[in-house]
């Protein structure tokens, strides 16, 4: 596939369009910030005016926008990407998402013999990790250009499989960041500097949740939605997970009294609100 079309440039997109412009493949994008186009077209990106235009012009189409609502949002309407299909194309969602509405595409771009596949990612040190749902055969198709964006690319499961994974990721790194800011706060209720988790037991403390500003890229309000999604699914299967349904209200709450704006890290603003009157003693 020597055409593709990026949907979303937000942090991910920008690194998508890096990587697969080094690998010499012809790209276009759409954004609704028309600063990220620009920077876009800076780098040799051909610029589009709709997600329809884009995937008209394109063989393969991904897209990297923040959940499910977005999704919806480029792939209906006059101007989506629906309306845009020809056969024999292939849709890459990479965004993180309900399973639900890779389900729901994937059936309408069989409609219109044009393959999809969900595949959402994360980050580890050697790169990015990518999760993909769907048939073999849109797998095998999806594949040489996952790998010039991922180190690490696994077929899982049929269609939303990718993002029941993606779900189990972002259930682990939630609970894990909130024991580390539960340690972190119980060191100094102690009297310990919490640096001495990381410093004289060697265990890995992230450094943002000693931080006292947590702005900056909105992993907060991101993640915060992924945990809806996880409380849905869990709904959906008569699965318990209590530990994640309070780690999921911590979020909530930080997300309101805070800013969507924060990381992660800005939950520990929560167990210091917990031990205001006792750090003021």
């Amino acid at each position: 596939m020597k055409c593709v079309g990026l949907i979303g440039l937000g942090n991910m997109g920008q690194y998508y369009a890096q990587r697969l412009l080094q690998a010499g493949l012809r790209l276009s994008a759409f954004d609704i910030d028309k600063k990220k186009v620009d920077w876009a077209n800076s780098m040799g990106v051909a610029p589009t005016s709709s997600p329809k235009e884009l995937t008209q012009n394109s063989d393969c189409v991904i897209i990297a926008v923040p959940g499910s609502r977005e999704v919806e949002e480029v792939m209906e309407g006059e101007n989506g990407v629906l309306s845009g299909l020809r056969s024999g194309q292939l849709v890459i969602n990479t965004s993180t998402t309900h399973p639900n509405t890779d389900i729901y595409y994937e059936r309408e771009c069989a409609k219109r013999s044009v393959g999809y596949v969900d595949a959402p990612v994360t980050w580890r040190k050697q790169g990015l990790i990518i999760m993909v749902g769907g048939t073999k055969e849109n797998f095998n198709r999806a594949k040489p250009v996952l790998d010039v964006i991922g180190y690490k690319v696994i077929h899982v499961g049929p269609i939303g499989y990718g993002q029941r994974l993606k779900a189990v990721n972002q259930l682990i790194g939630a609970c894990q960041r909130a024991v580390w800011c539960e340690a972190s706060e119980f060191a100094k209720g102690l009297g310990i500097d919490p640096n001495l988790i990381r410093d004289a037991l060697e265990l890995p403390m992230p450094e943002d949740v000693l931080a006292e500003d947590f702005a900056g890229g909105g992993q907060l309000a991101l993640h915060y939605k992924d945990l809806g999604y996880i409380v849905d699914l869990a709904h959906e299967h008569e699965i318990a997970i209590p530990l994640t349904m309070f780690v999921h209200e911590i979020f909530k709450a930080t997300k309101r009294y805070g800013s969507p704006n924060w990381t992660q890290a800005g939950i520990v603003t929560f167990w210091r609100r917990l031990n205001f009157d006792r750090q003021n003693d």
